[in-house]
């Protein structure tokens, strides 16, 4: 039969293919149809040619020609053959031979492309139920023609359904330079998390020699992994961290990493390091609706950030660190847990430190716990009262040194009133305080001390708006003055107890304020859209019984205007007649380009009157958009001291549609560890980083430190 002017549909069904199994399974049968130009055959074979339309399984075929064999239920496609999945794969091969049989599929220069554009250059292939294999082949995600970074592999086996590759003796290049070889490479081209060894990182230190860092990934489950970096840096140790990620409820997020390292003897000989071993504990941990998803009109939440180490080594040596309280010698942890309705906010919290500037931690103070229930401001009696209530127990403990227990009970209450229509508003407070401390841990004269006190206050303010043709200004004056009460405190003195316990009074401390005056200038303008534009905030206090009355006068203005934002706090000391600190900075902002300069200024005056410089640097933060692929960012800091920067950072970052490269060259001041004569010291870091990211999965790190 043939036809050339018409479009022939033949409908090839080829159902009964049962197969035999040990249990007499029967397998789904394979149906296949055939739409082309022409079509022909006998008994044995058919052929068809010209826009050839094959629809096999889930899948479309185009092709130039194909034929079937009746007997062997081979089909056979040649010419620009097209093959369209619905897994979103697509296939471009000359010749593919389907034994329909085994639903088994063979390609022969085969160009594969998956749904997020990346694709597989392979002389042979084959797919059967779903699975491919490939011999030598070639992968990327860029450009066909002269990729710019590939990866070329002896053979490959890849799962259609789970969209899982895995590369055997493959080797990734940057054009034709070779960058990183592997025996094994697996992952998942969905951007799912999956198994197995993650791209290294390498570095280079004049003083710790060559690093090399190779993770290995583990993903247990959807709500949890587990990653492994162990690393050497050959002239000083060898480790490991290893980090456990994971999400027990919707409602919460949580890290653990522990880490080992072990330095050599004669790094620890030439440093002249006191501990030659650097390990820790570290968790990360919040969750909200703990319980109050089962209590109505309540919420709560659990926060855990631990850090545990030996020293501050431990956390120099990462090369991803998880989020604490700084890289400083002095390290927290917290445990909080609040629960907390429209009245009441109950907490319970612990705080735990590590001084790592010292060779013990026997002496150093830790709150453990501190209990809190607290009443939000409610009325009392009518409208115009209010109080709130606030109790407070705190344990401060340690190994060596005095220990306490402390119970605290604040009482605010307030009396509110306004006068001549809302424009003046007077307050009229008292404030109730109670509170007992218990001493431990030491031959004590005095066990306990008890202490309760009353802090009378009066304010006065007001809101005045005045609105304008083309702005609109709001003034808040607002006059505050304190005035201590009576104060009791058995069953001695605060100082009798500090001259015979000099030691559990650095625990704690009682006593009121002294009687001041504080009046506070705030200022806002506004346009007629109501946006912001320039505010002004002034601040005054006045004490009547002090030598020097007036304290520092703090002034603090931003001014914004189009794309800019002007900004300056200064502190005038009356008593040393100069500014005791300054703090101003410049920022403009538009897309692609942003700038800020700034400015700190601190000091402070001896009893002669003479000032002391603590701090004058100049900050300068820069980030600039080449154009859409290029970026560029900076950061400096320096000191007018010193005349010097020890601080400062440069960042390029380049990206195409198939990579990106972000590369940064940087100085840093880190602490380091006790040396053997019990010194603290502090090091001067530089360091440069390279990091490649193969789009969309693949990601190298470079760098180097000295």
């Amino acid at each position: 039969m043939r036809s050339q002017h018409s479009l022939l549909l033949l409908l090839l069904s080829l159902w009964g293919v049962i197969l035999s199994s040990l249990y007499a399974k029967q397998e789904r049968p394979q149906q296949i149809e055939v739409l082309a130009e022409a079509i022909e055959g006998n008994q044995t074979v058919v052929h068809a040619k010209g826009g050839v339309v094959v629809y096999y399984n889930d899948a479309i075929i185009h092709a130039k020609s194909a034929s079937y064999d009746r007997k062997r239920s081979i089909l056979i496609l040649d010419g620009q053959v097209e093959m369209i999945g619905y897994e979103g794969t697509k296939e471009h091969s000359d010749h593919i031979e389907i034994d329909t049989k085994h639903n088994a599929i063979a390609f022969h220069n085969l160009f594969m492309a998956t749904h997020n554009d990346i694709w597989i250059l392979s002389e042979e292939g084959n797919k059967q139920e779903g699975n491919y294999t490939f011999g030598a082949s070639m992968l990327s995600s860029c450009e066909v023609e002269d990729p710019l970074w590939s990866v070329r592999f002896d053979h490959a086996k890849y799962d259609e359904a789970k969209r899982y590759m895995r590369l055997y003796d493959a080797t990734l290049y940057f054009k034709e330079i070779p960058l990183f070889y592997t025996p094994y490479w697996a992952f998942n081209l969905q951007r799912e998390r999956s198994s197995g060894l993650l791209f290294p990182f390498f570095g280079y230190s004049q003083d710790e020699g060559l690093i090399y860092e190779q993770p290995l990934f583990w993903a247990i489950s959807p709500s949890m992994d587990l990653e492994f970096n162990p690393q050497i840096r050959t002239e000083r140790s060898v480790g490991i961290y290893a980090t456990y990620r994971f999400a027990d409820s919707p409602y919460s997020k949580g890290s653990v990493r522990v880490g080992y390292f072990k330095d050599f003897d004669d790094y620890v000989e030439k440093e002249g390091l006191d501990a030659s071993k650097h390990y820790g504990f570290e968790l990360l941990y919040d969750r909200s609706k703990l319980f109050s998803d089962k209590w109505e009109g309540y919420e709560d939440g659990l926060y855990a950030n631990v850090t545990l180490l030996n020293d501050i080594d431990y956390l120099n040596l990462q090369k991803n660190t998880l989020t604490h309280f700084g890289q400083v010698p002095l390290q927290e942890s917290r445990i909080n847990y609040f629960l907390a309705s429209d009245k009441w906010y109950g907490g319970i919290n612990a705080k735990y430190f590590i001084d790592t500037r010292l060779s013990s931690n026997d002496t150093t103070i830790q709150t453990l716990p501190m209990v809190q229930l607290h009443r939000y401001s409610d009325h009392l009696l009518f409208q115009s009262l209010t109080y709130s209530a606030d109790l407070q127990y705190k344990h401060l403990d340690r190994r060596e040194g005095s220990r306490l227990n402390q119970v605290e009970l604040r009482l605010p209450i307030e009396f509110n009133y306004t006068f001549f229509d809302d424009l003046l508003d007077v307050s009229v407070g008292e404030t109730l305080y109670f509170g007992s401390f218990y001493f431990s841990n030491g031959d004590l004269t005095y066990d306990h001390l008890n202490y309760r006190s009353a802090l009378h206050s009066l304010t006065l303010s007001s809101n005045l708006i005045k609105a304008y043709s083309n702005t609109i200004h709001v003034i808040e004056p607002t006059l505050h003055y304190i005035q201590p009460g009576e104060e009791k405190v058995s069953p001695v003195s605060f100082a009798t107890l500090q001259a015979s316990e000099p030691e559990v009074t650095e625990l704690f401390s009682v006593g009121l304020p002294e009687e001041a005056y504080t009046f506070t200038l705030n200022q806002y303008f506004y346009n007629k859209s109501m946006k912001l534009f320039f505010s002004h905030r002034l601040a005054q206090s006045y004490y009547p019984d002090r030598e020097n009355t007036l304290s520092s006068l703090d002034n603090e203005m931003t001014y914004y205007w189009k794309r800019w934002r002007f900004y300056n706090e200064i502190e005038y000391s009356h008593t040393d007649h100069a500014i005791s600190a300054s703090s101003s900075s410049v920022h403009y902002s538009q897309p692609g380009f942003s700038w800020r300069l700034g400015h700190t200024y601190k000091q402070r005056f001896n009893e002669n009157g003479q000032g002391v410089t603590t701090a004058n640097a100049f900050s300068l933060n820069l980030a600039y958009d080449v154009n859409e692929h290029f970026k560029t960012t900076g950061a400096l800091s320096y000191d007018l001291e010193k005349k010097g920067s020890r601080l400062w950072k440069v960042g390029l970052f380049y990206q195409e549609d198939c990579w990106s490269v972000d590369a940064q060259l940087q100085a840093d001041v880190l602490p380091r560890p006790i040396n053997a004569a019990g010194e603290r010291e502090y090091t001067q870091e530089y360091g440069f980083s390279v990091h490649f990211n193969f789009i969309p999965f693949v990601s190298v790190g470079m760098g180097s430190l000295e």
